[in-house]
């Protein structure tokens, strides 16, 4: 009978994650029947199969959300995480927007200087927000390991991850899971409504900049063409990683912060965005702005609105045609894809 060794322990790590993004990036991109609740705890318990085999025990675990805000078997999930060794550190959304982050960095320096401190720090996520975090626990001396999926991994967040490693989240999905994810460019396209979803907290902070977008250049309007909005967001935040146009404009319909509606057109209808004014990111949104500008440092949207007025909202028909088709040219316009949807709808 072959003899079976076990990899000696021969670290600790602290194992730190950013559960709010995670369960919002499985509930996007995964289809029925799995839930994003059971594969975020089946791939943390794969996490921590994978450190025990290369020899690194979990000395402290935290998961960071709003469970409150979670819509999918709250007490079971944190349960199954508490099991796992992790412990669900509860972040009211209500706070402020990067509530998750910032507990998620001050325990990680916290840790840092603890005693005994673990050698080792595994971040669960792939936000750029978390560069001055890897930067620090890296200049004292501890090895950081990064976990998230590659096509949501910031580039500067892994430029940072010099002396740790990083490791794709996906490899931790079981098979059935895999079944169930679909890649980014099948998720659908935002779902046309005549009201705003439940308010929820945004997913990512990407979101909170596009709605800055929004306000900046578009907030004197009832509501705004689709197409020039679209080519604004991707003027002013240019290539995210795992993120673009219609995927935000798709975050802030699940979330409540904004809807689609179709107007009727001659001689094509055309679709515009209108912004929940009563959602609490959008105002913490114009509250910045409008704090930004009494400091002096604000932009005051004049020149653009100048632009806009006589070369956007003043189209007609035959201009909303054109800009259309330069979109679709472009490869950025959704409004061509909901208007296909509706045609569909119809036959």
């Amino acid at each position: 009978m072959a003899e079976v060794t076990e990899t000696p322990i021969t670290r600790s790590a602290a194992v730190l994650i950013d559960y709010q993004n995670l369960y919002h990036f499985l509930k996007n991109r995964l289809q029925s029947p799995a839930q994003p609740g059971d594969t975020a705890c089946e791939m943390i318990e794969a996490l921590r199969e994978h450190l025990a085999e290369e020899g690194v025990r979990i000395a402290r675990g935290y998961a960071y959300a709003d469970f409150s805000g979670l819509d999918e078997h709250v007490r079971h999930v944190q349960r199954a995480l508490y099991l796992h060794g992790i412990q669900p550190f509860y972040v009211p959304s209500t706070m402020h927007r990067n509530t998750s982050d910032l507990q998620l960095a001050l325990d990680a320096l916290t840790l840092c200087a603890a005693a005994p401190e673990p050698d080792t720090f595994v971040l669960f996520s792939g936000d750029r927000d978390y560069v001055p975090v890897v930067q620090a626990l890296q200049a004292a001396g501890r090895r950081v390991v990064m976990v998230s999926f590659r096509d949501h991994l910031s580039a500067h967040l892994l430029e940072n991850t010099a002396a740790g490693y990083f490791f794709d989240a996906e490899e931790l999905m079981s098979a059935a899971a895999l079944e169930h994810f679909r890649d980014e460019d099948e998720a659908p396209s935002p779902e046309m409504r005549t009201e705003f979803n439940e308010v929820k907290e945004l997913p990512y902070d990407i979101d909170y900049e596009a709605l800055e977008v929004i306000e900046r250049y578009f907030g004197q309007y009832e509501e705004v063409y689709l197409t020039p909005l679209l080519r604004k967001l991707s003027e002013e935040l240019g290539d995210v990683e795992g993120h673009d146009p219609k995927s935000m404009i798709g975050d802030l319909e699940e979330c409540g912060a904004a809807r689609l509606e179709r107007r009727r057109g001659m001689p094509y209808d055309y679709t515009v965005l209108i912004v929940n004014r009563e959602h609490p990111a959008v105002i913490e949104v114009k509250e910045d702005l409008a704090a930004d500008a009494f400091s002096g440092d604000g932009y005051d949207g004049t020149e653009f609105e100048s632009e806009y007025d006589d070369e956007d909202n003043d189209l007609d028909g035959d201009d909303l045609e054109a800009e259309d088709l330069e979109a679709e040219d472009e490869g950025e316009d959704l409004d061509d894809a909901l208007e296909n949807e509706g045609d569909e709808e119809k036959a």
